[in-house]
């Protein structure tokens, strides 16, 4: 019964900061037109040239006329490795959203053990 309530807990809390995709009709012409290539060293331009990462290099005081010059002096290898990972790599890559997630599942746990609805911490003494 214990294991019960701790798993459907779980899975209540992964729910509820699950995100809601909105589905849209997509025209033919959308779905047919071919995206225009874009190199590698065009998308890492573009990339560093957006409001959000600049402002992250001039706080971390890094002109962001030398990343440019710096890009324009890496390779192709290195240039479409670091263009790989700005395809892949998650947005907002902190774990602030997921460690607040666990803080507020486990507070939301205690109270209601505290409450004596649940029986999940050993370490609570019900209230009723």
């Amino acid at each position: 019964m214990k294991i019960s309530k701790v798993i459907l807990s779980i899975v209540l809390s992964v729910t509820v900061f699950a995100q809601i995709s909105w589905a849209q009709m997509a025209s033919t012409e959308a779905v047919l037109v071919q995206p225009a290539a874009v190199s590698s060293h065009e998308k890492v331009s573009q990339f560093v040239a957006r409001e959000d990462v600049a402002k992250t290099f001039e706080k971390m005081g890094v002109d962001p006329k030398m990343v440019e010059q710096r890009i324009a002096l890496m390779s192709d290898e290195e240039v479409s490795k670091i263009s790989s990972q700005i395809d892949t790599l998650p947005a907002g890559g902190d774990f602030g959203g997921i460690i607040g997630a666990v803080v507020f599942v486990f507070i939301v746990l205690l109270i209601t053990d505290i409450l004596g609805f649940t029986k999940i911490f050993g370490f609570t003494h019900s209230a009723r």
